[in-house]
């Protein structure tokens, strides 16, 4: 008999390669980003993790690498490691690193089973450890930031920490270089949690135990659990080195037809002297087929069978399908939290889709705080994917209309100010549908710029939404017109790298122009969402407040910029590092000539004109106050140019 080629293993390998590649060469040269963490098992089972300790999804994850990541511990159950031989990049390339060592002869060999190779297993199991601690901590995929697959995909400048990154890499290719398949067998965070899976009676043991604790209530034992399972899982390992009951898939070796010639281990990837066994069930066996082509006596058979010889590959396909098909079809909610007696209220739930804000965890979580200070709330669950939200309320207290109000951002948005040629301007009430949260309305405001001749609008929560208009009447704006711009199906906007496309639902359902306002009276309202920027610092003013004691003066500065959403979302920074400066007891907003002027009230005896300028508007560093109450210092977030002045009162 002749060696037999392994072609399924090898197109899979490289055609995954080449996949990747040409996504990323898209992400880089197109103009649509690309989620180069989209199919990631091992993302996925660190997204489950949380969501079964914290009750949570790991921000940035998806129900599809969740299916990746379970579906792949059912294979490893089931067969073996077969996304590890057939579909890995890493291995890969680790395989690829190690011929081209070997052709060189530079290969250091570190056989299987010797006590070096049994130490240095423990690198992976250490690894997994840590990145599933900080993981379940923080609901934030630690694995980020030293995955040298992410840093490179990304080009370097995703969630890295660089040294991290360079490290990984560093073991992947020169590691490879000099141990074949050293990042696989050692370093391999993912290979260490196949073999737990491997070893499937501790992996239910594990959960049994954690399972029962949690009945009784016990808390915070979900680290003693992780430690312990890894602990457990290398020592069998390192004991062992072969899972007992599982997987049921195996290669078989004929005894009777074997002459013992070593071909297959020198071929094998992990060089595992498949000598020793009849059913090869060692740790590092991944079904990748190497043995059963090398060998020219037929001794070596998948399951036994040679009619079986590329179902691993073929099984390879199916569960990445299956994943990818049950992970478009099921989601599991980003965040699921009660608050408040929830258990002694019938409570029904309101569901609404589409809302842009809910994006990834933080948001979630920020949509959550939102929701617990609507009065009969008493939960939320969140479904990034599809921008889902469920809300869990007491009908008695609260009804669907109050929660999508509680949900609205009423917004005021300043386009441009009318010169002296446009005295008064045309007002238009509008109704429009499929604006629900803070980013409808942002990307509503992009979308009704785009009508010539309008200067701002405001929006209040109604059934459909009212947005008021103003506009210039020389235009002779149309219901045509703002139709045109208001329905539509996406909405394209400048981004840094290109253009980004937005899917938009909104439509104009109602149109009418109820009169005119003069160009002052539109300034007045305007600025209304200015002055939702001003502040009494409480703390100052109980130490200096008492005006009799401490006279009090205003520094007004020009600050027409503050009408700008970039240096809007700035400013709170610098609102608290005026709070935390002695002496200042408040910033507010007026209206100068039309223009916005920023006036700070100080203890007079405390300031003056030129310190002010000086140590508060040309400060080197900022002293704020951040949420847990704490004082750091950060670089200032706005320049300031022109210099203000005291005002007498």
């Amino acid at each position: 008999m002749k060696r037999k080629p392994n072609y399924p293993k090898h197109l899979l390998q490289w055609g995954v390669l080449a996949a990747i590649a040409g996504t990323v060469l898209w992400a880089t040269f197109g103009d649509h980003p690309v989620d180069v963490e989209k199919y990631c098992p091992f993302g996925g089972l660190q997204a489950f993790g949380t969501y079964l300790v914290r009750n949570s999804l790991a921000c940035s994850m998806s129900m599809l690498q969740i299916m990746m990541g379970l579906v792949l511990a059912a294979g490893v159950i089931l067969f073996s490691k077969l996304f590890c031989g057939y579909l890995c990049p890493l291995g890969t390339v680790g395989e690829a690193m190690g011929r081209v060592g070997e052709k060189l002869r530079l290969r250091v060999d570190i056989p299987s089973g010797s006590i070096a190779d049994r130490v240095l297993r423990a690198l992976k199991y250490v690894l997994l450890f840590t990145i599933l601690y900080y993981t379940l901590s923080s609901s934030e995929l630690f694995c980020k930031k030293l995955d040298p697959y992410y840093a490179v995909a990304t080009g370097f400048k995703g969630e890295i920490v660089l040294w991290m990154s360079l490290t990984s890499l560093g073991l992947l290719l020169l590691g490879g270089f000099f141990v074949k398949m050293f990042w696989c067998k050692y370093v391999c965070p993912l290979g260490a949690a196949s073999n737990i899976f491997k070893f499937t009676w501790l992996l239910l043991g594990a959960a049994v135990v954690a399972w029962v604790l949690g009945w009784l209530g016990v808390e915070g034992i979900w680290t003693w659990i992780v430690a312990a399972t890894c602990a457990i899982a290398y020592f069998i390992e390192m004991v062992k080195l072969r899972s007992c009951t599982f997987p049921l898939l195996t290669i078989v070796r004929n005894e009777s037809a074997c002459n013992n010639c070593g071909l297959c281990e020198k071929k094998c990837p992990y060089h595992i002297p498949i000598h020793d066994y009849a059913k090869v069930k060692h740790v590092d066996c991944t079904l990748c087929g190497e043995c059963v082509g090398s060998c020219v006596h037929g001794a070596l058979q998948v399951g036994g069978r040679p009619a079986l010889r590329f179902v691993p590959a073929l099984l390879a396909v199916v569960l990445f399908g299956l994943a990818v098909w049950m992970g478009n079809t099921m989601e599991l909610p980003t965040i699921d939290e009660k608050w408040g007696d929830y258990e002694q209220v019938e409570l029904k739930t309101f569901e609404m889709e589409g809302l842009k804000s809910v994006k990834c965890f933080g948001s979630s979580k920020a949509f959550s705080a939102q929701m617990q200070n609507v009065p009969g709330v008493y939960g939320v669950r969140t479904f990034v994917r599809r921008h889902g939200v469920e809300v869990f309320y007491d009908p008695s207290k609260t009804d669907t209309l109050k929660i999508q109000e509680a949900i609205f951002t009423p917004t005021i948005r300043k386009y441009a100010t009318p010169d002296g040629t446009v005295p008064v301007l045309e007002v238009i009430r509008l109704g429009v549908e499929g604006l629900h949260d803070r980013m409808d309305m942002v990307y509503f405001g992009m979308a009704l710029q785009k009508v010539e001749g309008v200067y701002g609008f405001t929006a209040e929560f109604d059934c459909p939404v009212a947005v008021t208009v103003y506009a210039d009447p020389a235009k002779g704006l149309t219901e045509g017109r703002f139709a045109e711009a208001i329905d539509i199906c996406e909405l394209v906007i400048p981004v840094k790298d290109g253009e980004k496309t937005i899917p938009m639902h909104t439509e104009l359902k109602s149109f009418a122009k109820t009169g005119e306002t003069s160009r002052e009276e539109f300034m007045q309202v305007m600025f209304r969402d200015i002055e939702k920027l001003n502040g009494k610092f409480k703390a100052n003013n109980e130490k200096w407040g008492d005006e009799t004691q401490f006279p009090r003066a205003a520094y007004e500065m020009e600050m027409a910029s503050i009408e700008k959403p970039l240096i809007r979302r700035s400013f709170p920074y610098f609102k608290s590092y005026l709070s935390c400066t002695d002496g200042i007891l408040s910033v507010d907003f007026v209206l100068r000539d039309m223009t916005p002027t920023m006036r700070i009230t100080y203890v007079k005896s405390m300031w003056t004109d030129e310190r002010i300028w000086k140590e508060i508007f040309q400060a080197e560093k900022w002293t704020v106050r951040m949420a847990d109450e704490t004082f750091q210092e950060v670089e200032p977030r706005l320049k300031f140019l022109v210099e203000g002045h005291t005002v007498e009162e």
